[in-house]
């Protein structure tokens, strides 16, 4: 026969044993709805930095194209005046851009690379020029190890051509500084003309909105969290474009 602490322990037993079950089963849908929101945060996190991957490389992409349709039409130029041998040697340097252009495709490239990148721009420019554009470079030997954004150097250089220095007549002066401020780098493109052209032009920002548009969409993807910023600025008769971004050593993010 069953004794009374006995039967007390079964009764207990039997009223505990379903709530105790409840409790597990609550605990087990949540613990699963919680996961299940988890991955689901992680799939949605890796499809958003996807996607601006692919914005950024669509971006990258875009100011290819722009690039060169403005160096054909130096080429074409060199050509008009009949000036052959420049015109080799211009063909020539459109090869190195070319190539730089279909073998880049990381994020972050090494900044020699884009200034090399952006000297060949400049060879063309100045067989057109001649000794009218005077170009100074500044590189601080503390950056040349630093990886930067593809094509952002060469584009502020080719936006003077474009918007000053094809427009302005005269004696002309473009300086390149490039230097580290404490875990910034800052790329700056100077000129002597930039600021007229800017003043006289009500659409300069249409023209120019490819290639500064550009530019600082992919700082945005590239730096969402991070200070990375493109400014103008003037100081005197000069206008400064300015690039500044968190120094890399790396292409890796």
């Amino acid at each position: 026969m069953m004794s009374i602490e006995t039967f007390s322990l079964y009764v207990l037993f039997c009223i505990l044993a379903p709530l105790v079950g409840a409790f597990t089963l609550a605990f087990t849908m949540i613990f699963e709805s919680r996961f299940d929101f988890l991955q689901n945060v992680a799939s949605s996190s890796k499809l958003e930095k996807e996607l601006q991957y692919a914005q950024y490389y669509q971006l990258n992409q875009r100011i290819k194209p722009h690039f060169f349709f403005n160096t054909l039409n130096t080429m074409l130029s060199l050509a008009r005046l009949d000036r052959k041998t420049e015109l080799i040697s211009s063909l020539e340097v459109m090869s190195k851009f070319m190539r730089y252009n279909y073998q880049t495709n990381e994020k972050l490239v090494p900044i020699m690379d884009e200034v090399a990148y952006t000297n060949s721009y400049l060879e063309i420019q100045q067989l057109r020029f001649g000794n009218r554009v005077l170009v100074h470079q500044q590189i601080a030997e503390d950056t040349k190890n630093a990886y930067i954004l593809p094509f952002v150097l060469q584009t502020m250089v080719e936006n003077t051509f474009k918007h000053a220095f094809d427009k302005y007549p005269g004696p002309a002066v473009l300086k390149i500084i490039i230097y580290r401020k404490d875990s910034l780098l800052h790329m700056e493109v100077w000129n002597t003309h930039l600021k007229q052209s800017i003043n006289d032009r009500d659409d300069f920002s249409r023209e120019d909105g490819l290639g500064v548009a550009n530019i600082r969409e992919r700082l945005h993807l590239l730096f969402p969290d991070e200070p990375a910023t493109f400014d103008m600025s003037y100081i005197g008769e000069e206008a400064c474009a300015r690039i500044i971004i968190p120094y890399r050593e790396s292409s890796i993010l």
